[in-house]
């Protein structure tokens, strides 16, 4: 924003990525140093975005409603900027006021709707005006939009304006280190520290924080449950969170951070470096932790409230990676694909494009890294549970970077990249600590994922399936039939049975496991019956992928039978329901048996 000492525009500067600073970003580290570089590079984004935002709706008609022009905004800012740098920039960095100019822009071009007039989005910009001044010491006077009443001064708090309109607007006074809203007349002083408590007022809602120490320091953030900004998509309402609730949230984050800082003290200076805002979301009705960040809010993630600190560490490595992966994508193109979803991502239900399934190996390469620090720091009873956790996320990851390794539309970077990404993981292939029956439950529960994907998403020819159909019939082996096209079938939740059992028996006794069908317990329990009691399953549920599934992988790990692996089990579903059009329903064992062998193409 600044101009140089004789008011020329300033000189435009690039950003040089040091080598050093790939390569640990690749591995899946980054230290202090990474995070602070990574802070600058989006400082210099979001005030291109601001110019970007303000230059676009000086350019709309009608843009700012009633509010003054775009001029005085530029103004007030680069005033702001001159006189306290340091505090401007930090205001700037704030996750909520990039998701703003990301919501912002994508409204100006009509990619993203609102839930008012452009002009009570695009208007937030006279709110950070006003907080801009107020730290730096400036006077000013302006007008800023209403939104449900009231309006959101962006790292400060929440002013509620009773009586007022849901959309309308109110004029702000900052002068002597104070900032009113008129008519309101509500004083707001200056923003405290992160940690300090800020009691709600007749008319105020203060951002509320949370507290830690790493390495001795203060690691602080926001907990942040009114800016409307605070979220991925549209502008959402404050959702005040009960002193109880804000106590379980200060608990959980302190000893999470604790717990990050025993068994990787970098990673949790980093995370400290980089980390200003936890924004609380619901849970999912299955109780699993919800979480997510964006590449517009670097430094902010939502999360729903883990249930244990080791989970709630976890969900921490797990956004701030996205939040690395995105900031170097800002600087760096590493892959060129059409966003076409069609890669398994061996944690998600859903088929990835290769951006994604980038950013699911990137985030779980981090956890990889958690869970093989924090192994042999957990307490006795909780061994075998970080085994598996660390045997899992290291067996599923080297899939997904393999997959990522294997396309074309990976650049120059991303080739290199993702090489940093296996060879981090090679320095794990051979963890002596994982105990080989463990290591088998995680490999179960690899192929358990892998095989309802197939099953579920992937749709051969029907003329390949009446082919077969005809070989299983003439009693021949299967031929060899071309890929599958991809069918997603995104209509029905998946129960995950199987894994969840899995986790429930290394943490709890079986007394206490949660229902689940027979077969299931048999296949963890190796019980050559499980076949038979899946097939009796797909005898009542020809249809059912999870029964399809269990099928394939008791068939797999039958000691009476070669342990052959079916990497083609989409054909199942379709190869049965033709022999069934056809009259001749078969046993299903014997299908998954004959599927299996050798000559069928892989």
């Amino acid at each position: 924003m600044q101009t140089d000492a004789g008011h020329q525009p300033a000189r435009a500067a690039h950003h040089l990525l040091p080598t050093a600073h790939f390569d640990a970003l690749a591995a899946g580290r980054g230290g202090p140093a990474v995070v602070r570089f990574l802070r600058t590079t989006e400082y210099s984004r979001r005030l291109l975005l601001l110019r970007a935002l303000l230059d676009t709706a000086a350019r709309t008609p009608g843009a700012l409603g009633p509010l003054p022009a775009v001029d005085s905004a530029w103004a007030a800012l680069t005033d702001a900027q001159r006189r306290a740098p340091e505090e401007f920039r930090e205001l700037l960095l704030l996750p909520q006021v990039g998701s703003w100019l990301g919501h912002g822009l994508r409204r100006l071009r009509h990619t993203a709707w609102g839930d008012g007039p452009l002009w009570t989005d695009l208007g937030h910009v006279y709110a950070l005006c006003a907080v801009a001044a107020l730290r730096a010491g400036l006077p000013l006077r302006t007008t800023v939009p209403l939104r449900d009443g009231a309006v959101m001064f962006p790292g400060l708090g929440l002013a509620v304006l009773p009586g007022r309109p849901p959309q309308g607007t109110a004029e702000v006074a900052v002068e002597a280190g104070r900032l009113v809203v008129e008519p309101h007349r509500e004083c707001v002083g200056p923003p405290p520290p992160p940690a300090a408590p800020q009691d709600d007022a007749r008319g105020w809602l203060g951002l509320r924080g949370l507290h830690a120490r790493v390495a001795g320091r203060s690691a602080d953030c926001r907990l942040d449950d009114v800016d409307p900004y605070r979220d991925l998509g549209d502008p959402r309402p404050p959702e005040r969170l009960p002193p109880e609730e804000r106590a379980r949230w200060q608990d959980g984050f302190g000893r999470a951070l604790g717990i990050l800082e025993a068994c990787d003290p970098e990673s949790a200076k980093a995370l400290v470096a980089g980390l200003r805002s936890l924004t609380p979301v619901d849970p999912s009705p299955t109780g699993v932790v919800l979480s997510a960040s964006s590449g517009d809010a670097f430094g902010g993630l939502l999360t729903s409230l883990p249930p244990d600190p080791v989970t709630f560490a976890v969900t921490l490595v797990h956004e701030f990676q996205h939040t690395k992966l995105g900031a170097l994508l800002h600087l760096l193109t590493l892959e060129r694909d059409g966003g076409e979803e069609r890669h398994h991502a061996p944690w998600r239900e859903d088929p990835r494009p290769l951006g994604g399934l980038l950013q699911g190996a990137y985030a779980f390469l981090g956890i990889t890294d958690f869970w093989s620090r924090h192994l042999d720091r957990a307490p006795c009873a909780e061994r075998a549970s970080a085994e598996f956790e660390f045997a899992l996320s290291r067996r599923q990851t080297r899939e997904a970077v393999l997959t990522l390794a294997a396309d074309p539309a990976l650049t120059a970077y991303g080739r290199r990249f993702v090489a940093g990404m296996a060879a981090r993981l090679d320095s794990w292939s051979a963890d002596p600590r994982v105990r080989p029956g463990v290591d088998a439950w995680a490999a179960l529960a690899a192929d358990d994922h892998r095989t309802e994907w197939r099953i579920r998403h992937l749709a051969p020819a029907p003329s390949d399936v009446r082919s077969l159909a005809g070989s299983f019939l003439s009693a021949t082996p299967p031929r060899a039939v071309p890929a599958p096209a991809l069918a997603p079938d995104l209509t029905t939740r998946w129960a995950h049975t199987r894994a969840r059992l899995i986790r429930h028996r290394l943490t709890r006794p079986p007394a206490a496991e949660p229902p689940a069908p027979a077969a299931d317990h048999a296949l963890l329990a190796g019980d050559p019956e499980a076949a038979a009691a899946y097939a009796r399953l797909l005898a009542e549920d020809p249809e059912s992928p999870e029964a399809w599934t269990g099928l394939v992988l008791a068939v797999a790990t039958t000691p009476s039978t070669p342990s052959v692996p079916l990497h083609r089990p989409e054909l199942l579903r379709p190869l049965h329901r033709e022999l069934r059009t056809l009259g001749s329903p078969s046993d299903p064992v014997a299908l998954v048996r004959w599927l299996a062998t050798p000559l069928l193409s892989v």
